[in-house]
Order: structure tokens, then sequence, then C-alpha cells
């Protein structure tokens, strides 16, 4: 059965490249084509097509009903109603609803409704296997999602009661099966996943015996396709070339049946897999033309034109060394995953975006690979603790589940021994708690008085720092200017700054990366760059290319740089140049119910590297146009459950705002902060600037 084709399953060049494979959204869509011109025909490749077996009821011919009209809204409506009318049980109710929630590709809604049925009590008959079902697509969304340990908790418990029982030979069984053995491979356990992919094909090679419709063929092309893309990830070459050569010969039977003629999408689908697993083989292999070959076979498919087709493409061009072409290919990679709803994790950073940076640099792409570069410092943190705590969880699971018996027969040898060691580390530790107490009651009280003076000295170089940014503005006719900074921390990191220099103003507001004293250090370093500069009459860009040569060399070991606004206003006639260096877009026309963020040119920030380009903009006037430049301090000021404050709220609130003069404007946008955070410490520092010239 197709209707577990996984989120986009990942074919790999593991040290070169990752893409997400099958659950393919192009597939769906032709899928609901087809099913739309087929009437009453059921539909492979969705998990409806799975649940049928299961009806036996008036409303779940009405379910079905709804869901021929592929319409999901309409279909999650009836649900709802014949719920509510006591027509659904508890089981069928959140077993539909999960299903709809997939193909709408919502799969923590589709988790949470699987969550609720697989809580439903002693089901039985025809629910006793619908819960079976329920469990086992409850582990492969688990899976999808990351959640390893859900996974295994889920699916080791079942597939033993499934082989006790004797339900092996069934599409619930290939579908553990399949879960277990990627789980297995992914953990670095080979034995353990041959030991499922071999149970998975004797129960394939059993089903597909005599098949003359193509039922059981078309789902083993499926799962022999997926063990086949698992042993690709991991680059286990022998194995991938085995699993291809199993999956060859299904696949070409299958494509003898009535099915591929009714279903041209999944031929078109599985041709292509097959084609870019051979190209991919092929080239490890050191059989460069029959791996072009089996290349260009795959861009006769429709699937290679999607977005999709384009990354599977990126795993024969990159190990082929056709860079130029895999970065064109790359270009949909943030388009892709997030249509995906994509959380930073190491997988997709090391196997998506680092082939990604690859790809534009080889190419000679030196912009787009610096982009790149940024996107992996940006998420890098986040993934990597998300990386940690999953794998703490995956291994306190293993060894939950499958070491339990184990370990038990272990701890009952054991623990007359445990006992003594027990008694013995008691007394030993009672000894040298005493023995202690007085070495760290001393050094508590020396570390005590080191953090008062460490704060001591944070608190000087607070000072320090704000004596660096200017309390005192401008003094001249029309204009009104007025600007604040609050760290984070003790000492933080943005900037902003001035230089009166007769009839021309130069202003600049920053944001360097990072918090605490390295970040302040780099910012007192670019202050005095920007006030050197602005003194020899140069324009935005020019002034804003200098510091970054300056502060790019190879004294920024740590690659620290700083997103920056400057501008130059002629206070005589109101026009503004400007160079925005990767900053965030200010914010004109404040105290105007259509005041909106200034079209700015894209130019990277100051400091990763030297010799890059800076453009810049200019406006004929902002005469009686105020002007707001902040850092992400404000529009990304985060409340108790991480909730941004946002761009579109600060537009909201700008327009809603009278506006009066430049402090009131800052006091007002300070206390809306302050509303959003709702207690919250705040998460960045929060730099302000408003500039009206009447």
């Amino acid at each position: 059965m197709f209707g577990h084709i996984r989120f986009n399953r990942v074919l790999v060049l593991a040290a070169t490249i990752v893409v997400m494979f099958a659950f393919s959204g192009c597939g769906k869509q032709q899928t609901q084509q087809e099913y739309q011109s087929h009437g009453a025909k059921h539909v492979k490749g969705t998990e409806m097509e799975s649940f049928l077996d299961f009806l036996d009821s008036h409303a779940d011919s009405l379910v079905l009903k709804a869901y021929r009209e592929a319409n999901p809204k309409r279909v999650l409506a009836v649900i709802d109603s014949l719920s509510a009318a006591g027509e659904l049980n508890e089981l069928r109710t959140e077993g539909y609803r999960a299903i709809i929630y997939k193909e709408m590709n919502d799969a923590k809604n589709a988790i949470a409704s699987l969550r609720r049925a697989i809580e439903v009590k002693k089901p039985s008959g025809k629910d006793y296997f619908l819960m079976v079902y329920l469990k086992t697509l409850y582990a492969e969304l688990q899976q999808m999602q990351g959640n390893s340990e859900g996974a295994l908790r889920t699916a080791l418990p079942l597939v033993e009661e499934m082989q006790k029982a004797g339900y092996e030979d069934n599409e619930v069984c290939h579908r553990l099966y399949s879960v277990l053995g990627e789980l297995q491979l992914n953990l670095d356990h080979p034995d353990e996943a041959a030991k499922y992919f071999g149970q998975l094909y004797g129960i394939i090679k059993k089903s597909i015996r005599n098949d003359s419709t193509g039922n059981h063929l078309m789902e083993a092309v499926e799962t022999l396709n997926s063990v086949t893309s698992t042993y690709l990830v991991v680059r286990q070459w022998d194995e991938a070339e085995l699993w291809l050569n199993r999956l060859d010969s299904v696949f070409t039977l299958y494509k003898a049946t009535p099915y591929a003629t009714d279903y041209p999408s999944y031929l078109d689908l599985y041709r292509a897999y097959v084609d870019m697993s051979h190209a991919m083989v092929a080239e490890q292999r050191g059989k460069k033309d029959e791996a072009q070959k089996y290349y260009n076979d795959f861009l006769t498919t429709d699937l290679s034109k999607t977005d999709e087709g384009r990354l599977i493409g990126c795993n024969y061009l990159m190990p082929s060394h056709r860079y130029a072409e895999a970065a064109d290919n790359f270009s949909v990679t943030d388009q892709y995953l997030h249509a995906y709803e994509y959380e930073p994790n190491l997988q997709v950073i090391g196997s998506v975006l680092m082939p990604k940076l690859r790809a534009n640099y080889y190419a000679g792409r030196k912009d787009s690979a610096l982009h790149v570069a940024m996107q992996i410092a940006e998420q890098y943190d986040t993934a990597l603790a998300r990386q940690r705590r999953d794998a703490t969880a995956e291994m306190a699971t293993i060894y939950d589940v499958e070491g339990k018996e184990r370990m038990i027969a272990e701890r009952e040898a054991k623990i007359s021994q445990q006992r003594f060691i027990g008694v013995t580390i008691l007394l030993v530790a009672l000894v040298i708690f005493f023995a202690i107490y007085t070495v760290v009651r001393n050094r508590m009280a020396k570390m005590k008085a080191k953090q008062e003076r460490m704060e001591g000295e944070l608190n000087v170089a607070r000072e320090i720092q704000m004596s660096m940014v200017p309390s005192v503005f401008p003094q001249y006719e029309g204009l009104d200017m007025y600007a604040t900074m609050t760290p984070a921390k003790e000492v933080g990191g943005d900037l902003y700054g001035y230089q009166l220099q007769g009839d021309k103003l130069y202003f600049c507001v920053g944001d360097v990366s990072g918090k605490g004293a390295p970040a302040s250090l780099f910012m007192a370093q670019v202050t005095r760059l920007f006030r050197t500069l602005a003194t020899q009459n140069l324009m935005p860009a020019d002034i804003c290319s200098r510091i970054n040569d300056a502060m790019s060399g190879e004294d920024n070991e740590k690659c620290m740089f700083v997103t920056f606004f400057l501008g130059l206003l002629d206070l005589r006639t109101g026009h503004l140049d400007y160079c925005n260096a990767g900053h965030n877009p200010p914010v004109i026309d404040i105290g105007n119910s259509r005041c909106d963020f200034l079209e700015v040119n894209r130019n990277v920030p100051i400091g990763p590297m030297p010799g890059m380009p800076y453009e810049g903009g200019e406006i004929s006037s902002i005469k009686g146009r105020p002007l707001l430049i902040y850092t992400d301090g404000l529009n990304e000021a985060e409340n108790k459950d991480r909730q941004l404050l946002g761009d579109d709220r600060l537009l909201e609130i700008l327009r809603k705002t009278d506006y009066h003069d430049p402090r009131q404007l800052i006091e007002s946008l300070t206390a809306e902060v302050e509303k959003h955070r709702d207690g919250a410490e705040p998460n960045d520092d929060l730099t302000m600037m408003v500039i009206c010239l009447k």
C-alpha cells in the first residue's frame, strides 16, 4: 500500500547531499487528480485507501463520500458532526482526523489525533485491527518527526504482538519492519537492521507470488525503495546495490500490471527513484557513463521537473562535481523546507545546507555561499541542543525496551553485591563529606568574593559602554532626534551614533552578533571607525566597505559580524543617502496610518569577509516623514511562550500610535515591548533611534 509514502524520504550521498524523498507533494497532487478522474475508484497513495478495510457502518460511508469530494475541511466537518451525534466512536473519529491531517501535511495535528486514538481501552473486532493500524501510523509519524524514542516504544511491542498472533503477512507488518530497520540502521546497529529488513523481504516474497493484479507488487515496490534509500543514506553501497537489484526485479513485474496503467503518476515517481538510485551507485562504483545514462533517464520523468526532483538530482550532480548545476537546483531549498515547516536539526544542516554551501562555493558563487553559511550559523545552536536531547532519549529507550529482560536478570544476580556496595559507599561518603566540608566552605567564600569583583568589573564595563553612545543629540533648527540602547546583559552588542558635519548628519544603528563582553568590544571598534570615517565626508556605502575591510581581517578569528544601517541626511533639503548592511529595514512615515518598512538594498553584514561590495540607496526628501531605525530586540522580543512581537505587530502598533516627538515614540514602543514580554527576561539588546526633519 502506498499510503505511507514518507514525508519526502531521503536519497543521500551521505557525506555530500541529502534530499527528502517520497510523500511527495507532486506525486500526491497527481494522485488526487487521478482520484477525481476515477470517480468511485479507491485511491492508491492515500491512508484513506488503507482505512477502507475497516469501514462497516453508515457513518463510515458518509465520511468516505465526503472524502471523495477531495475537500479536507469538509471531511473534518463531517467527522466532527458524526462524532457529536454518537455515530462514530472515539477510535474511528480520531483515526479519521489523523488521516486527513496527514494528507494535509499537518503532522502535528495528525500525531495529536493518533495519540488520543491509541489511548482508547480494549477495542474489539475490526476496531482491534484498526488500533493496530493506527499505532503503526503513529510510529511512522514519530519517526518522520525525529522522535526515535517514541517510534521505538510504539513499534517494538506492536511487532512482537503481531508475530505472536500470526499476522505478519500484511501491510502493517511491512510498515513496522521498515520503521524498525531504519531506526536500527540509523542507530548504527547494522545486524539488527538486517534482521528486520530480512524478515520484511521474506514477507514481501510470499505476498507477491501469483499476484496478477499488481496490488501486492505496488506495495512491494514502495517498501523495497524505502529500504534501498535507507542504505544509500548511510553509504552502505553493497547493501544498497543488493536491495536496488531486488527493487529492479519487482518494479519490472509491477510495470506489466494494470495498476501501472491506472496510476501513471506512481509509475513516473518510482521510475525516477530507481533511476536516481542507479545513478548514485554507478557513480560510486566509478561507472561514469552508466551513471550519466541513468541520470538522463531520471531527467525524462515528470518528478525531475518539480522542486523535489531538482533536489533529488543533486544526489548525482554533487559527487560528479557538476557544482554549477547543483547550485541551480539547490536554489529551491529554502522554499521546499519552508513548505514542510522544517525545524533546525543537524541532519538537514549537515546533509542539505552544507552541500548547498559547497555547491555554491565550488561554483564560484561566493555571495550565495556566504548567505548559506550565515543560515547555518544561525541554526546550529538550536539544532545541536535538539540533537543531544533526542540522542539521550533514544539510548534510554533502546535499553529500556530491547534490553529489559537481560537487565532484570543481571540486576537480580547482583542485588546482594549492590546492597553491600551501597552501604560501603554511604559510609565512605559520610567520611568524605566531613573531610571536604571545610574545604568547600572556604572555596565558596572565595568564589563569592570573585563573583562580586566580576560584577563590579561588569558594571564598570557597562558604564564605559554606555558612555560611548551619545545621550545628547544635535541641536539644529527643524531636526528632532532621540535614541536609546538597553543591553540584555550587563554589556551588549548594539550600537548607535551620529556625527554632525555642518549641514550634514551622519547616523548609524548596529547589532553585533553574540552578547556580552566580546560583542561590546566589537561594538566599540565599529563605533570608533564610524566616527572617524564620518569626518571624511564619504558616502554611506563607502563607509560600510571600509569598516568591513577593517573588521574582517585575520584578527576576526571568531568571524563576528554586525548588521548595520548608516544614513547621511542633508539637513537643508531632507535628502537621505543610506546603506543597509544586513540590518532590519527602518520604518518611515511614522505617525501616518500608511507607515511601512523602507525598501532597502540587500547587502551582507559587516565583518565575515573582506572585499565585499556594498550598495547604497537614497530618498529625495524625508522632511515631515519621521524615520525609526531599530535592532531586532524590538521586532523579535519574546514573551514567556517564546512568541515574537513580529514585523506585522510592529507595524500595527506604529500605525495606531499618535506621533508627537521621537522621545515619546520610543517610550511608547518600550512600553509595548514590556507588555508583550509579560515578565519574560529580555532575549536581546534593544536599540531604537527616531529622526524627524520638519
